[in-house]
């Protein structure tokens, strides 16, 4: 496979910005929010995020920053889950 079509989790986190994603940290908590900045260091900015605990909302904010390292997974096209 040559180096351009190998799949860059980066490249496909930008190509998802202005989509809805769903991420998940360290620590349980859930994050579904349309996705506006994402960095090199996989630091995010997400609009409109509801933070879901145990699988129930808890908390809606306008904006919110996630840090890189406190990521577990990340879910981009969220939009097609419940």
């Amino acid at each position: 496979m040559s180096k351009s079509n190998q799949k860059n989790p980066l490249n496909i986190l930008q190509d998802a910005q202005n989509s809805e994603i769903l991420l998940r940290l360290k620590d349980g908590t859930e994050y579904r929010g349309l996705l506006k900045e994402i960095d090199a260091y996989m630091n995010m900015i997400l609009e409109e995020a509801t933070e879901i605990l145990d699988g129930s909302p808890v908390a809606k904010y306008s904006e919110i920053f996630i840090r890189g390292n406190n990521l577990l997974f990340i879910k981009p096209d969220a939009s097609e889950l419940l």
